[in-house]
Protein backbone atom coordinates (compact mmCIF):
# COMPACT_ATOMS: atom_id res chain seq x y z
CA UNK A 1 0.00 0.00 0.00
CA UNK A 2 0.71 3.56 -0.44
CA UNK A 3 1.21 4.66 3.32
CA UNK A 4 0.87 8.52 2.69
CA UNK A 5 -2.18 7.83 0.44
CA UNK A 6 -3.77 4.82 1.49
CA UNK A 7 -3.78 3.08 -1.78
CA UNK A 8 -1.92 0.14 -3.56
CA UNK A 9 1.27 0.53 -5.23
CA UNK A 10 1.34 1.09 -8.85
CA UNK A 11 1.81 -1.95 -11.21
CA UNK A 12 5.25 -2.01 -12.85
CA UNK A 13 5.38 -3.54 -16.69
CA UNK A 14 6.26 -7.17 -15.48
CA UNK A 15 3.57 -7.58 -12.78
CA UNK A 16 0.96 -5.91 -15.12
CA UNK A 17 2.06 -8.33 -18.08
CA UNK A 18 2.29 -11.30 -15.32
CA UNK A 19 -1.31 -10.32 -13.51
CA UNK A 20 -2.90 -9.89 -17.57
CA UNK A 21 -2.01 -13.21 -18.68
CA UNK A 22 -3.18 -14.75 -15.02
CA UNK A 23 -6.05 -13.19 -15.77
CA UNK A 24 -6.60 -14.70 -19.17
CA UNK A 25 -7.97 -18.19 -17.43
CA UNK A 26 -10.00 -16.15 -15.06
CA UNK A 27 -13.94 -15.28 -15.78
CA UNK A 28 -15.36 -12.29 -16.41
CA UNK A 29 -16.21 -11.44 -12.29
CA UNK A 30 -12.53 -12.16 -11.19
CA UNK A 31 -11.46 -10.27 -13.49
CA UNK A 32 -13.18 -7.63 -12.15
CA UNK A 33 -12.80 -8.69 -8.32
CA UNK A 34 -8.77 -8.06 -9.09
CA UNK A 35 -9.24 -4.61 -10.73
CA UNK A 36 -11.36 -3.45 -7.50
CA UNK A 37 -9.00 -4.98 -4.93
CA UNK A 38 -6.09 -3.24 -7.06
CA UNK A 39 -6.97 -0.09 -7.69
CA UNK A 40 -10.12 0.75 -5.36
CA UNK A 41 -11.56 4.26 -5.33
CA UNK A 42 -8.88 5.05 -8.53
CA UNK A 43 -10.96 2.41 -10.78
CA UNK A 44 -13.31 4.42 -13.60
CA UNK A 45 -16.23 2.49 -15.35
CA UNK A 46 -17.72 3.65 -18.44
CA UNK A 47 -20.68 2.31 -19.84
CA UNK A 48 -23.17 3.47 -22.99
CA UNK A 49 -26.10 1.37 -21.73
CA UNK A 50 -25.57 0.00 -25.24
CA UNK A 51 -26.64 -3.52 -27.19
CA UNK A 52 -24.38 -5.63 -24.48
CA UNK A 53 -23.57 -3.18 -21.83
CA UNK A 54 -26.09 -5.13 -19.20
CA UNK A 55 -23.33 -8.02 -18.59
CA UNK A 56 -20.39 -5.43 -17.40
CA UNK A 57 -23.44 -3.71 -15.42
CA UNK A 58 -24.79 -6.64 -13.80
CA UNK A 59 -21.48 -7.61 -12.80
CA UNK A 60 -20.68 -4.07 -11.94
CA UNK A 61 -23.56 -4.42 -9.58
CA UNK A 62 -21.92 -7.15 -7.73
CA UNK A 63 -18.29 -6.97 -7.52
CA UNK A 64 -18.05 -2.96 -7.30
CA UNK A 65 -21.40 -2.08 -6.66
CA UNK A 66 -20.35 1.16 -3.92
CA UNK A 67 -18.68 2.26 -7.26
CA UNK A 68 -20.58 4.77 -9.61
CA UNK A 69 -20.93 3.96 -13.29
CA UNK A 70 -20.24 6.76 -15.45
CA UNK A 71 -22.27 7.88 -18.16
CA UNK A 72 -21.24 10.50 -21.28
CA UNK A 73 -24.46 11.84 -22.11
CA UNK A 74 -23.38 13.28 -25.66
CA UNK A 75 -26.70 15.25 -26.61
CA UNK A 76 -26.81 12.88 -29.83
CA UNK A 77 -28.17 9.94 -28.15
CA UNK A 78 -31.16 7.63 -29.17
CA UNK A 79 -34.12 8.51 -26.30
CA UNK A 80 -34.00 4.41 -26.43
CA UNK A 81 -30.81 4.04 -24.61
CA UNK A 82 -31.35 7.13 -21.94
CA UNK A 83 -34.78 5.45 -21.17
CA UNK A 84 -32.73 2.00 -20.89
CA UNK A 85 -29.85 3.21 -18.88
CA UNK A 86 -32.49 4.75 -16.68
CA UNK A 87 -34.45 1.38 -16.29
CA UNK A 88 -31.34 -1.12 -15.98
CA UNK A 89 -29.69 1.82 -13.15
CA UNK A 90 -32.68 1.40 -11.23
CA UNK A 91 -32.91 -2.84 -11.34
CA UNK A 92 -29.64 -3.08 -10.75
CA UNK A 93 -29.22 -0.42 -8.28
CA UNK A 94 -26.24 1.47 -10.12
CA UNK A 95 -24.93 5.01 -9.08
CA UNK A 96 -24.95 6.54 -12.25
CA UNK A 97 -22.91 9.43 -12.91
CA UNK A 98 -23.97 11.73 -16.24
CA UNK A 99 -21.61 13.48 -17.61
CA UNK A 100 -21.67 15.81 -20.87
CA UNK A 101 -20.09 18.31 -22.97
CA UNK A 102 -19.14 21.86 -21.84
CA UNK A 103 -21.22 23.13 -24.56
CA UNK A 104 -25.14 22.99 -24.72
CA UNK A 105 -26.14 20.08 -27.67
CA UNK A 106 -28.62 23.13 -29.38
CA UNK A 107 -25.29 25.59 -28.91
CA UNK A 108 -23.19 22.94 -30.41
CA UNK A 109 -25.40 22.32 -33.72
CA UNK A 110 -25.98 25.85 -34.56
CA UNK A 111 -22.46 26.84 -34.29
CA UNK A 112 -20.96 23.94 -36.13
CA UNK A 113 -24.37 22.47 -38.13
CA UNK A 114 -26.53 19.57 -37.65
CA UNK A 115 -24.32 17.81 -40.60
CA UNK A 116 -21.25 17.64 -38.46
CA UNK A 117 -21.14 14.24 -38.19
CA UNK A 118 -21.04 13.75 -41.85
CA UNK A 119 -18.60 16.24 -42.58
CA UNK A 120 -16.04 15.63 -39.02
CA UNK A 121 -17.30 12.72 -37.18
CA UNK A 122 -13.63 12.79 -35.44
CA UNK A 123 -14.29 16.50 -34.45
CA UNK A 124 -17.56 15.52 -33.05
CA UNK A 125 -16.38 12.83 -31.09
CA UNK A 126 -13.69 14.90 -29.52
CA UNK A 127 -16.15 17.91 -28.18
CA UNK A 128 -18.49 15.60 -27.14
CA UNK A 129 -17.57 12.41 -25.77
CA UNK A 130 -13.48 12.60 -25.45
CA UNK A 131 -12.96 15.94 -24.24
CA UNK A 132 -16.06 15.56 -21.34
CA UNK A 133 -13.80 12.05 -19.92
CA UNK A 134 -10.84 13.37 -19.99
CA UNK A 135 -10.55 14.96 -16.54
CA UNK A 136 -11.73 11.19 -14.76
CA UNK A 137 -9.12 9.49 -16.98
CA UNK A 138 -6.47 12.32 -15.42
CA UNK A 139 -7.72 11.65 -12.40
CA UNK A 140 -8.21 7.83 -12.50
CA UNK A 141 -5.29 4.60 -11.80
CA UNK A 142 -7.31 2.36 -13.99
CA UNK A 143 -10.58 2.21 -16.26
CA UNK A 144 -12.34 -0.17 -17.00
CA UNK A 145 -14.49 -1.03 -19.96
CA UNK A 146 -16.79 -3.62 -21.91
CA UNK A 147 -14.05 -4.18 -25.06
CA UNK A 148 -15.02 -7.30 -26.77
CA UNK A 149 -12.24 -9.00 -29.24
CA UNK A 150 -15.29 -10.83 -31.40
CA UNK A 151 -16.80 -7.48 -31.69
CA UNK A 152 -14.06 -5.92 -34.92
CA UNK A 153 -11.26 -6.63 -36.48
CA UNK A 154 -9.76 -3.39 -34.63
CA UNK A 155 -10.58 -5.07 -31.16
CA UNK A 156 -9.60 -8.53 -31.84
CA UNK A 157 -6.07 -8.28 -29.87
CA UNK A 158 -7.06 -6.28 -26.99
CA UNK A 159 -5.59 -7.57 -23.53
CA UNK A 160 -7.69 -8.25 -20.16
CA UNK A 161 -4.93 -5.96 -18.70
CA UNK A 162 -2.66 -2.83 -20.98
CA UNK A 163 -0.86 -0.45 -20.00
CA UNK A 164 -2.82 2.77 -21.38
CA UNK A 165 -0.34 6.31 -20.48
CA UNK A 166 -0.76 6.46 -16.79
CA UNK A 167 -3.98 4.45 -16.77
CA UNK A 168 -4.22 0.70 -16.28
CA UNK A 169 -7.05 -0.58 -19.12
CA UNK A 170 -9.08 -3.33 -17.70
CA UNK A 171 -11.40 -5.51 -19.92
CA UNK A 172 -13.10 -7.78 -18.21
CA UNK A 173 -15.07 -9.39 -20.84
CA UNK A 174 -12.16 -9.34 -23.60
CA UNK A 175 -12.50 -13.59 -23.86
CA UNK A 176 -16.38 -13.55 -24.01
CA UNK A 177 -18.16 -13.87 -27.80
CA UNK A 178 -20.96 -12.98 -28.92
CA UNK A 179 -22.83 -15.94 -27.99
CA UNK A 180 -21.38 -16.02 -24.22
CA UNK A 181 -22.99 -12.37 -23.87
CA UNK A 182 -26.51 -13.76 -25.18
CA UNK A 183 -26.18 -16.67 -22.64
CA UNK A 184 -25.19 -14.25 -19.62
CA UNK A 185 -28.15 -11.96 -20.60
CA UNK A 186 -30.66 -15.14 -20.67
CA UNK A 187 -29.46 -16.38 -17.22
CA UNK A 188 -30.18 -13.52 -15.32
CA UNK A 189 -32.97 -12.07 -17.10
CA UNK A 190 -31.16 -8.76 -18.01
CA UNK A 191 -33.31 -6.85 -20.78
CA UNK A 192 -31.69 -5.92 -23.97
CA UNK A 193 -31.46 -2.99 -25.26
CA UNK A 194 -34.60 -1.76 -27.30
CA UNK A 195 -32.81 -1.23 -30.35
CA UNK A 196 -30.97 -4.36 -30.81
CA UNK A 197 -34.34 -6.29 -32.18
CA UNK A 198 -34.23 -3.66 -35.38
CA UNK A 199 -30.57 -5.05 -35.42
CA UNK A 200 -28.71 -2.37 -33.49
CA UNK A 201 -25.54 -4.25 -32.39
CA UNK A 202 -23.50 -1.35 -31.71
CA UNK A 203 -25.44 2.00 -30.29
CA UNK A 204 -23.97 5.22 -30.24
CA UNK A 205 -25.11 8.40 -31.04
CA UNK A 206 -28.36 8.49 -33.27
CA UNK A 207 -26.59 10.30 -36.40
CA UNK A 208 -23.72 7.89 -36.85
CA UNK A 209 -25.18 4.51 -35.81
CA UNK A 210 -27.17 2.22 -38.37
CA UNK A 211 -28.47 -0.75 -38.28
CA UNK A 212 -25.87 -4.16 -39.29
CA UNK A 213 -27.07 -6.36 -41.98
CA UNK A 214 -25.90 -10.42 -41.97
CA UNK A 215 -22.52 -11.42 -41.68
CA UNK A 216 -21.34 -7.91 -40.82
CA UNK A 217 -19.49 -7.26 -37.72
CA UNK A 218 -21.04 -5.51 -34.56
CA UNK A 219 -19.66 -2.43 -34.81
CA UNK A 220 -20.30 -1.96 -38.86
CA UNK A 221 -23.33 0.28 -38.22
CA UNK A 222 -20.64 2.77 -36.81
CA UNK A 223 -19.49 5.67 -38.72
CA UNK A 224 -20.81 3.59 -41.10
CA UNK A 225 -20.06 5.96 -44.34
CA UNK A 226 -16.00 6.48 -43.26
CA UNK A 227 -13.15 4.67 -42.53
CA UNK A 228 -13.52 5.59 -38.76
CA UNK A 229 -14.80 2.50 -36.02
CA UNK A 230 -14.08 3.99 -32.59
CA UNK A 231 -15.08 7.29 -31.14
CA UNK A 232 -11.40 8.12 -29.67
CA UNK A 233 -12.37 6.85 -25.88
CA UNK A 234 -10.26 4.05 -26.46
CA UNK A 235 -6.94 5.11 -28.49
CA UNK A 236 -4.07 4.61 -26.38
CA UNK A 237 -1.38 7.20 -25.83
CA UNK A 238 1.61 6.77 -28.47
CA UNK A 239 3.60 3.75 -27.74
CA UNK A 240 0.70 1.75 -25.78
CA UNK A 241 -0.89 0.15 -28.70
CA UNK A 242 -2.18 -3.46 -27.91
CA UNK A 243 -0.27 -6.42 -29.07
Amino acid sequence: MNAARGEPEALDAAELERASERLERASPAERLAFAVDTFGEGLLFTSSFGAQSGVLLHLWSRVAKDLPVVFIDTGFLFPETLAYRDALAERLGLDVRVVRPDIANADFVARWGDDVQRRDPDFCCGLNKVAPLAPLRAAARAWVSGLRRDQSRAREGVRVLERDGHLVRVHPLATLTKADVARYLAEHEIPEHPLVERRYLSIGCAPCTRPIAEGEDERAGRWAWTGKSECGLHARAPGDEPR
